[in-house]
């Protein structure tokens, strides 16, 4: 009986662990300094951005790559959110404009 016992826990961990490997993990492009040149903005304001987004927005929403959303989605979610989230408005200035550089114009 134990040795069925191990044999099903095997195979649900192998289960768990063939369907976790189908789920393709996407990091969050931090910005570059190709991103700065091109979008006219410091650098730093962008990584500030970055960092409202990775720690503000992710707290309560599943992961989005920026460039799957439009910008102005993301200034409507901005919009929405910013109060809710207890944003600065340097906050949601950087957010806006990491956003605004990566987002699919």
């Amino acid at each position: 009986m134990k040795s069925l016992s191990w044999v099903v826990v095997l195979g649900c961990v192998a289960a768990f662990i063939s369907c976790q490997s189908s789920i393709r993990e996407v990091a969050t492009p931090a910005p570059t300094e190709a991103n700065a040149r091109v979008s006219g903005k410091p650098l730093p304001v962008l990584k500030r951005g970055y960092g409202v987004y990775m720690t503000h927005c992710s707290e309560c929403h599943e992961h989005r790559l920026p460039d799957t959303v439009t910008f102005s989605e993301w200034q409507g979610h901005i919009d929405t959110m910013a109060d809710l989230a207890g944003l600065s408005k340097e906050e949601e200035e950087d957010l806006q404009h990491y956003l605004g550089e990566l987002s699919d114009r």
